[in-house]
């Protein structure tokens, strides 16, 4: 496994976490209380999210779940570290169960965010299935890497 875009270091992204941390604490639970959004035809209802509250949900959110709803080859090629690999093609209630059965379980879905909405779709289907919390991080990972965050190569 390999870690790629780390240009900060340790120390400095320490401090920034901590900076992006304490000023979004505030807005993402507000965002969380407020009612979800309508994405897109595609995808019926979810709280759209950007890479720092991406960071923020993960820091604050016990359990959650980041869904990388890219093809695996794309996914090979870099993927928000802790994700799961869950292409729209193989997602289906069955599958996201094997993730988390807890309808509850706040749940992020990404794909490339280069317009073909892949993860939108997943969102619709884990609706569907009776998910509940469900967050769309709408640059995808083109917007993770554009922002230098550090990504994970196998």
């Amino acid at each position: 496994m390999i870690i790629m875009n780390f240009r900060r270091t340790l120390w400095a992204r320490g401090l920034a976490a901590s900076a992006i941390f304490a000023m979004l604490q505030s807005s993402l639970f507000a965002a969380e209380m407020t009612p979800p959004k309508i994405l897109a035809p595609s995808a019926p209802v979810a709280i759209t999210i950007d890479s720092e509250h991406l960071i923020e949900l993960y820091q604050s959110v016990p359990g959650l779940r980041i869904i990388d709803s890219r093809l695996r080859e794309d996914h090979a090629l870099g993927y928000i570290e802790k994700s799961f690999s869950l292409p729209l093609s193989e997602t289906s209630c069955e599958s996201l169960s094997e993730l988390t059965e807890d309808s509850e379980q706040a749940l992020v879905f990404y794909c490339n965010g280069n317009g073909i909405d892949a993860s939108t779709e997943a969102i619709h289907i884990a609706s569907n299935c009776g998910y509940k919390r469900l967050f769309w991080l709408s640059g995808g990972f083109i917007e993770w890497q554009d922002r230098d965050y550090p990504y994970v190569i196998d």
